[in-house]
């Protein structure tokens, strides 16, 4: 009788159990779990997602909507902020801009492509010394661990436009494949200043054919290419730099140099303030070639004066 007893009270005990595993089973548990997504070098805390909703193979994420640090120096009083915490200029300060003795009669523009990098701060320094100005050709997949920087050089008075966002040479692209990389580049650039950028670029390697012009007129964009070459990203020897520049400067010239380059942030030490000796007004790609030509036409290309 006591066995019997024993059996009865373990089938009661256990069926239920078996019940409840064959039920688990064929229809998974419901509860909650949280799970982590890196969005851009950010780490996102994901909304609760109820695992019986999820297929077995696909990972699923429903980021909360946030918004980066970096994202946030749009916001002036943050990047004030944000620039007094961490002091911007390595060798030189606001109260040591030179003064421009020689009267400018001529201008010219330089302009920096592929950056921002580690060097790009150097220069932007050496611009703010002698109260000068200069476009970057940024890239757009550049932009965010480099959002700092660009907007300093904005806030300079610098002009920060895209060359592309990934450097890929665009005779080899679709219309579709252009329209992103330009797109999606000025898009990176706005969110980091709080607005538009100017509607130019350059096209990697100074490529240009009829499509995409097509697409730059499209888009609404006018393309800029430049009259001087010193080949920096070839002679990385300051002297080079330095001199070709000099020796081939003029009114209206566009120069294009690379701020990935040590050598070519050692040349900006002579040729900044050499140019400005010279009587040149170092200005942005826009105010060069608005004096030149006046308003520019979208998908039309300029390079400059030589």
């Amino acid at each position: 009788m006591l066995v019997v007893l024993k059996k009865v009270i373990a089938t009661l005990i256990l069926l239920p159990l078996a019940l409840l595993l064959f039920t688990a089973s064929s229809t998974q548990l419901a509860f909650a779990v949280y799970t982590f997504e890196t969005v851009n070098n950010f780490v996102y805390e994901a909304e609760p997602v109820i695992e019986s909703e999820l297929e077995p193979s696909i990972e699923t994420y429903e980021p909360a909507r946030a918004t980066p640090v970096i994202a946030r120096l749009s916001d002036p009083a943050t990047a004030l902020e944000y620039i007094e915490l961490q002091p911007f200029f390595k060798f030189t300060s606001p109260t040591e801009r030179a003064q421009n003795t020689v009267p400018p009669r001529y201008k010219i523009a330089l302009t920096f492509d592929d950056g921002p990098s580690r060097y790009t701060s150097y220069i932007l320094d050496i611009l703010y010394q002698y109260n000068s100005k200069a476009t970057f050709f940024v890239l757009g997949n550049r932009v965010e661990d480099w959002a700092e920087t660009i907007y300093i050089a904005a806030q300079q008075g610098n002009e920060v436009v895209g060359h592309s966002w990934n450097h890929r040479n665009f005779a080899n692209l679709t219309n579709y494949e252009i329209r992103s990389q330009i797109y999606n580049t000025s898009a990176a650039i706005a969110e980091v200043l709080g607005r538009p950028s100017a509607p130019i670029f350059r096209p990697p390697y100074g490529v240009i054919n009829q499509n995409i012009r097509y697409v730059a007129r499209d888009l609404g964009y006018t393309v800029v290419n430049w009259s001087i070459d010193p080949q920096d990203w070839l002679h990385r020897c300051a002297d080079h730099i330095y001199n070709f520049i000099m020796e081939n400067a003029v009114h209206g010239s566009i120069v294009v140099l690379h701020d990935t380059r040590e050598s070519t942030k050692e040349a900006m030490v002579r040729a900044i303030p050499s140019l400005i000796e010279q009587g040149f007004e170092l200005v942005t790609v826009s105010e060069i070639l608005e004096h030149l030509f006046g308003e520019l036409k979208p998908g039309a290309l300029y390079q400059g004066l030589r």
